[in-house]
């Protein structure tokens, strides 16, 4: 005769309970927007307008396909590096959204650097370029779009202290009208 184990009805109708709550709590999210979070995420950066990091690493100008993201930058110093973020860029809002020339990357030390004009390598985020309404960033057919991360590419020059040694490594976004910037720590 097999038997079939059964929980007692206390156990069961207090898994019941925990079941209940935890589908409740998990379908009471706020309507803030996500302003801040981690690479991967999606961060509003401005009213419909998300960013997603999708990768961030350091490049070396020697190999393949690093050197090609690299066309038209000058030679590092010895304690300098070439540090890419390869994100995209969803405009769901209404008007045209220009990304700010003002993103930064802050070490935990507080050195910031601003990104460098990679326009020149067609994998490199177009800041002179503006986004238009229900478009992405890098636009459809474009050598980033089609690159290894299928990401835009802003790039840094950095202390190579700060990309081995201060870390976390912050992205911080300006957003227009807003006092608190949107940012996302990076996973260098």
């Amino acid at each position: 005769m097999n038997r079939v184990r059964t929980l007692p009805r206390s156990c069961a109708a207090l898994l019941a309970l925990v079941l209940a709550l935890s589908l409740a709590a998990a379908g009471c999210g706020d309507d803030e927007p996500k302003t801040t979070g981690a690479e991967g995420e999606f961060i509003e950066a401005g009213e419909k307008v998300d960013y997603q990091v999708q990768l961030t690493r350091l490049l070396n100008p020697q190999q393949r396909p690093d050197d090609s993201y690299l066309r038209g930058q000058a030679p590092l110093a010895r304690d300098q590096a070439y540090l890419g973020v390869f994100l995209r860029i969803e405009n769901d809002s209404d008007s045209a959204y220009r990304p700010p020339r003002g993103i930064k990357l802050v070490d935990t030390t507080g050195d910031e650097y601003l990104p460098l004009d990679t326009t020149q390598s067609g994998f490199g985020l177009d800041f002179g370029e503006a986004i238009p309404p229900g478009d992405v960033a890098p636009p459809p057919n474009s050598p980033a779009q089609f690159g290894p991360t299928s990401g835009a590419l802003i790039l840094f020059r950095v202390k190579e202290q700060s990309a081995t040694d201060n870390l976390p490594l912050e992205l911080v976004i300006p957003v227009e009208g807003e006092e608190e910037p949107s940012t996302v720590t990076l996973d260098v």
